[in-house]
């Protein structure tokens, strides 16, 4: 069965491994499913304690039948490293989700280890513990490394220099160096004159790391972090951090990673200290100095059910400050939900505990229309997969044994449901169906290993790239529109965008990224209705959904099938403000919270907007049809397959939706 051009693009960019050391031979998708199998067996043999019977090999059998299909898959996170060495030493690899306060040096060094390890991070500022230097230092040097080929030592090392006042930290080229390195810099109490933070141990960016797998990104961007977290201690020499301290501490860390793993949220109580300061924390911050901002989702939390005039002002602030931000979360039915509640992971599909995780799978209902045994035995395999991805042992060295305790009580697991709006035939007692069917499977999956039930199941994450390589629409969003060129990032020296240019595939250079190009992909919706758009005499057909409309179906899901929170982004435009505004006030008690951003005419190009390129843009049938035409057959696999896949021809599953 062939499957659409993009998703085996994604699937090539995202999640094969590279076979060889010269990155010319990769995995199939097979090979990927038969390693993540393996992986499953692994936890499943190990939690009991025997190999598997002929009837737990037939349940893996089927489940990996269903991902070669694409119709359930696996973490992406399990997907990239399941089954690899690193896996086994470091389990928190697999997850995808994970929320901290950060309150002490240790809670910083946790943060950044799970970045390191591709987690994506939550964490709400206590102020009370972490502090500034013990005085300010007035000279910071940093010393870059010059070094092109491996790395050095592996550790970092502190000096000090009692005579000359000189405090050093030299950084060491592993992700463990990395982790503890911000801790070096919040624990220390040195009265220096001069700090050196020394870099030569790193190695050159662009290297693969050969047991996670990343690219490496040299010291460039963990040097501008280490530096601006260590002006921000000097400031507050003798002082507590503020929250937005903190935040700011947090947000340079995620800068030292590729966009792709630092994905972080911030949380703070609405009504609390600095609260206003937060709100506003992101308004025009590329021109203020302040572009480490731009990694974390900010978000108030409500303890208590807001007034309409405070609904009114957020939206205000959030107006002000571009239109998305500060979100706005339900603190009390997130914890009637969840009582261990604390906050949420970046994308705010998890209600999670202070030190705690999430691990995710996928069903796609686009998949299984008119098969409705097959979707439900799908949900029970994909729900019995995920609890066995919580059997883990996450006493690594470097996280703080909470997690381990958290994860072994809680058993977390994320059962999600994607391609949501190609299914308009379910109603509210199909959502319900699924719901038992999935919880039931959760739960008999803990009774056999004789082990704590999954304290939450059910939830709806954005699905960004899974969907993409699963060929389908993502979470709960509908498309932009029914003809899309995808831009979509890859590194410059990927094999595969030679091959890709060589097929016509537009390929522009990234405008701030040197080391990325973008390239487009095509894309057409079938069996998704659009409206249509008239301008100069041209059709478009686009999605202009109305906000509450979108926030009706967020409600349904929230009532019939989710146990955690629907993570969708509500599109609006402003006129809709008061409508949205009202609708939250009546539902309140249904809501945990959503992303809310602007949305643009979507007949609009890059141009149009003051932009290099978007990563999506809807374009005419004509546009489509004519960039499709020009495109030439593609070896995406290089000697591992024969096979060659051309945009025009090509199905994901019965039907061809995408292209």
């Amino acid at each position: 069965m062939s499957l659409d051009v993009r998703a085996e693009i994604i699937t090539r960019r995202s999640y094969l491994r590279p076979l060889n050391p010269e990155e010319t031979l990769f995995e199939t998708w097979d090979g990927m499913v038969a390693r993540v199998m393996g992986h499953q067996r692994w936890l499943w043999e190990r939690a009991l304690r025997r190999g598997l019977n002929v009837f737990e090999e037939a349940e893996l059998e089927e489940l990996a039948s269903l991902m070669r299909q694409r119709k359930t898959v696996l973490a992406g996170r399990t997907m990239w490293m399941g089954g690899t060495p690193i896996s086994k030493k470091y389990e928190a690899t697999q997850f995808n989700c994970a929320f901290t306060h950060i309150e002490t040096v240790y809670d910083v060094v946790d943060a950044l280890w799970l970045l390191l390890l591709g987690a994506g991070v939550g964490f709400k500022p206590i102020v009370g513990s972490l502090n500034g230097f013990a005085r300010p230092i007035p000279e910071i040097e940093v010393v870059r490394s010059t070094r092109t080929a491996k790395g050095g030592r592996e550790d970092n090392l502190e000096t000090w220099d009692a005579d000359k006042k000189v405090w050093t930290i030299s950084v060491g080229d592993s992700s463990e160096a990395w982790a503890k390195s911000p801790g070096k810099l919040l624990a220390g109490k040195y009265p220096a004159r001069k700090l050196v933070l020394d870099f030569t141990e790193i190695r050159p960016a662009g290297q693969r790391m050969s047991q996670f797998g990343w690219i490496s990104s040299g010291d460039e961007n963990i040097s501008k972090a280490l530096y601006n977290i260590a002006m921000i201690l000097s400031r507050r020499a003798g002082s507590l951090l503020t929250k937005i301290d903190m935040m700011d501490t947090m947000n340079w860390l995620g800068t030292s990673l590729s966009s792709r793993r630092s994905s972080q949220i911030c949380l703070i109580d609405y009504g609390s200290n600095e609260w206003r300061d937060f709100a506003i924390a992101k308004k025009d911050y590329w021109l203020r100095g302040n572009r480490q901002r731009e990694q974390s989702n900010n978000s108030l939390i409500f303890w208590d059910r807001p007034t309409q005039a405070q609904l009114d002002e957020v939206f205000k602030l959030m107006l002000a400050s571009g239109g998305s931000e500060p979100g706005m979360v339900n603190g009390a039915e997130a914890q009637r939900r969840a009582p261990w509640f604390a906050g949420l992971n970046p994308c705010a599909e998890i209600l999670l505990p202070n030190k705690g995780f999430c691990n995710l799978v996928e069903n796609d209902l686009g998949k299984f229309r008119g098969d409705t045994a097959g979707l439900h035995r799908a949900l029970q395999l994909s729900a019995r997969a995920n609890y066995r991805q919580t059997c883990v042992d996450l006493r690594d060295g470097i996280l703080q044994e909470a997690w381990h305790l958290s994860n072994i009580f809680l058993r977390l697991c994320g059962v999600g449901l994607t391609g949501i709006t190609r299914r308009p035939d379910l109603i509210d007692y199909d959502y319900r169906q699924m719901e038992r069917v999935t919880t039931m499977a959760a739960y008999g999956m803990a009774d056999e290993l004789e082990l704590p039930r999954p304290k939450n199941i059910g939830t709806v994450k954005p699905s960004g790239t899974v969907s993409k390589v699963m060929g389908t629409a993502e979470g709960g969003h509908k498309p932009m529109g029914k003809y899309i060129f995808n831009n979509v990032l890859f590194a410059v020296g990927d094999v595969l965008v030679d091959r890709l240019r060589a097929a016509n595939y537009r390929i522009i250079p990234h405008p701030t990224s040197p080391s990325e190009v973008v390239i487009t992909l095509p894309i057409a919706w079938e069996d998704v209705e659009f409206d249509k758009f008239e301008r100069d005499g041209v059709v478009t057909e686009v999605d202009q959904e109305p906000a509450v409309s979108q926030l009706e179906r967020y409600s349904m899901l929230q009532k019939n099938w989710t146990h955690h929170n629907t993570s969708v982004t509500i599109y609006y435009y402003p006129h809709e403000v008061s409508e949205i505004t009202k609708w939250l006030y009546t539902h309140w008690d249904d809501y945990v919270g959503v992303a809310f951003v602007y949305r643009t005419d979507p007949t609009k190009r890059a141009a149009d907007l003051g932009f290099p390129y978007l990563p999506q843009e809807v374009v005419t049938q004509k546009e489509y049809e004519e960039y499709v035409a020009a495109l030439l057959p593609v070896d995406l696999l290089g000697t591992e397959s024969s096979e060659l896949i051309k945009g025009t021809e090509s199905c994901a599953g019965d039907v061809c939706p995408v292209r």
